[in-house]
């Protein structure tokens, strides 16, 4: 930058803290998260399983070396490239504190989560999950409803075990839970974090993760319970075919793999410097009965 010391790494990384934020429902499914080089096109393959079946052994034709398709694999193409631009005058850095940059670095973290999100949950559509096992008013969700979208997923066989499956909803449908007598009548015989931290935590074994980014356009979805194979989601980073023309380029991930590029150039002419985080992802569904959800009138 023209003005001030600019450090690309912070920056950077301050925008990863909100992007991953952003971007927590993704632990619910099943990912190719990785922070290795891709290029847009590129098919990742992300293994899953679908409903296994037992049979009778017989020597003939069902033996020990018979094929079988329910594990299989889900290509995943890199087709989605999402991008948050900002620019910076000299006169604005002259005028600014580092601390504006970091709310800068995590506005942009945010919202490049937040288009991420909303094109993975374009995929939850009745065409490819069937119709909503529940359509009520969001004020009328409580453990009731979650309880129902649980039933559903055990009548199709899918597996409801402790921790296997998650829920997600949306702010009102969370507030609705958390004001719900029979939540905080069951988190009042242990550690009440409902209560005290304003979180859901674990409900009749499902993982629960809040978002106020939910598609309405085309099936009003204000929650829904998933296993983790009903969507594919993969993400790598897009390396810059020249990075020496830039300022700077970073690559930055968080443990699970979550990772986001970041760019940063100079136009003399103008004296303003250029700033893009972007994300290279794809997404698929995977197993079709996998999901339940719930929509409102």
């Amino acid at each position: 930058m023209a003005t001030i010391a600019f450090n690309d790494t912070i920056f950077a990384q301050e925008s990863l803290k909100a992007f991953t934020a952003t971007l927590a429902p993704l632990r619910a499914f099943s990912k190719s998260l990785d922070n290795q080089t891709g290029k847009k096109g590129d098919a990742i393959v992300v293994p899953f399983i679908s409903a296994l079946t037992a049979s009778t052994f017989n020597a003939t034709n069902t033996n020990y070396q018979l094929g079988g398709g329910a594990v299989t694999h889900n290509t995943v193409n890199l087709n989605n490239h999402s991008i948050v631009t900002f620019d910076i005058t000299d006169l604005q850095s002259a005028n600014s504190s580092g601390a504006r940059f970091d709310e800068l670095a995590a506005q942009a973290g945010r919202a490049l989560g937040q288009r991420v999100l909303e094109n993975i949950w374009k995929l939850i559509t009745t065409t490819n999950f069937g119709s909503a096992s529940i359509t009520t008013l969001e004020t009328n969700y409580g453990l009731e409803e979650l309880i129902e979208l649980r039933k559903v997923l055990a009548g199709r066989n899918v597996d409801v075990s402790p921790g296997v499956c998650s829920f997600i909803h949306n702010t009102v449908v969370g507030a609705s839970l958390l004001g719900s007598t029979n939540v905080l009548q069951a988190y009042s015989i242990g550690d009440n974090q409902a209560a005290r931290q304003g979180t859901l935590g674990q409900l009749i074994g499902f993982p629960t993760y809040e978002t106020n980014i939910m598609p309405t356009a085309s099936t009003s979805l204000v929650a829904f319970a998933a296993h983790p194979d009903a969507i594919m989601v993969a993400m790598r980073y897009l390396e810059p075919q020249a990075a020496g023309e830039y300022l700077a380029t970073e690559r930055v991930a968080d443990p699970s793999g979550i990772v986001m590029g970041y760019r940063r150039s100079f136009n003399q002419a103008t004296g303003t410097m250029y700033g893009a985080f972007e994300c290279l992802y794809g997404t698929a569904t995977g197993l079709t009965l996998g999901l339940a959800f719930g929509t409102k009138p």
